[in-house]
């Protein structure tokens, strides 16, 4: 099997060779090919490079896009700096209350400028590999947006303080990630990841009944057009993983904090569950046989749609041998 037919395989709860890693690698990629990361996030070509490079040497099942937050920011109008090599910032917040959303408009990501760059990934990809790997497309969702424009502290405070121009803001949101996502199945995104950090922070509650709507919303449009979404919330979200199941998602990411095996548990066969081994303590810091204990127990829970990947970014310093070591034990075993 190759990484295309493996993942679309275990979508789809069937027999693979070995369990798929979907294990999210950007600093470390760009790390790994010698490319500053001031051009990972501003050339297209050398993500590409740099995500090529790594998947093929470390047995990674996905070519990715993901790079930083702040593409669509940059696109609605906020100043970034690129610093050389390192990721990029936003210089100041784009909207300062919550009232201001009303003057945003939605915009063509043709005719953008980091989110075109994004969508030529996608097309490098697309013309290189697409029969080899499944090609991971990137939006961020509606209330991670929220806050790369205002903050996360302004815009956590305007879901409390303002709930309806708050839910009138991700809906505009909302509709812009779905215009950022199907211009990359367009492009031949197999996968659109759709990353809420910042939903990690709020209440059940309110995480039901005004961040889902809006992250179902995505997620439909994504999944009409025949791309599968991996929704991702790194972070405890154990709180919420029973509303993240809910939302469609074809794939839930969880962060080391939540238990593996319940959330596999919890899924019931609705999506395939994928995580969760701990970036710091186990892919950068730990041993070799730390990395497959923890690998170990997470096959020991799954069952026939999961996935393996780190439960957030793989951290930069993380020695190659620790991906390599990953890479056999999920070809050979023990």
């Amino acid at each position: 099997m190759n990484a295309k037919e493996r993942f679309e395989a275990r979508l789809a709860g069937k027999p693979v060779d070995r369990i798929p890693n979907l294990s999210i690698v950007m600093l470390f990629a760009a790390q790994h090919a010698g490319i500053p990361y001031g051009q990972f996030v501003t050339d297209y070509r050398a993500l590409a490079e740099a995500q090529l490079k790594a998947a093929e040497d470390f047995g990674l099942d996905i070519l990715s896009t993901m790079s930083d937050p702040f593409r669509e920011t940059a696109d609605f109008g906020a100043k970034l700096i690129y610093p050389d090599d390192d990721l990029p910032i936003c210089s100041a917040p784009r909207i300062r209350d919550i009232s201001e959303f009303s003057t945003l408009s939605l915009w063509d990501p043709y005719d953008s400028v980091r989110m075109l760059d994004r969508i030529r990934a996608v097309e490098v990809f697309s013309r290189s590999k697409k029969q080899e790997y499944p090609i991971l497309g990137w939006v961020e969702a509606p209330l991670a947006e929220l806050c790369d424009l205002m903050t996360m502290q302004e815009g956590l405070a305007a879901l409390v303080e303002e709930p309806e121009a708050a839910e009138e803001a991700l809906d505009l949101l909302a509709e812009q990630a779905i215009r950022c996502a199907l211009a990359q199945i367009e492009a031949g995104a197999d996968v659109i990841g759709m990353g809420d950090a910042a939903a990690s922070l709020v209440s059940t509650d309110m995480y039901r009944e005004l961040i889902v709507p809006a992250e179902r919303k995505v997620i439909e449009a994504i999944q009409k057009h025949g791309a599968a979404c991996k929704l991702h919330i790194c972070g405890n979200t154990t709180h919420i993983l029973d509303q993240m199941i809910d939302t469609g998602a074809k794939i839930v990411d969880i962060d080391y904090m939540v238990d593996y095996g319940s959330a596999v548990v919890l899924s019931a066969g609705r999506t395939s569950i994928c995580g969760n081994i701990d970036p710091v303590s186990v892919f950068l810091s730990g041993t070799e046989e730390k990395l497959i204990a923890e690998v170990q127990k997470c096959m020991d829970a799954m069952d026939e749609k999961a996935l393996i990947s780190s439960g957030c970014e793989v951290p930069r310093y993380t020695r190659p041998e620790q991906m390599k070591a990953l890479a056999r034990f999920l070809k050979n075993g023990l």
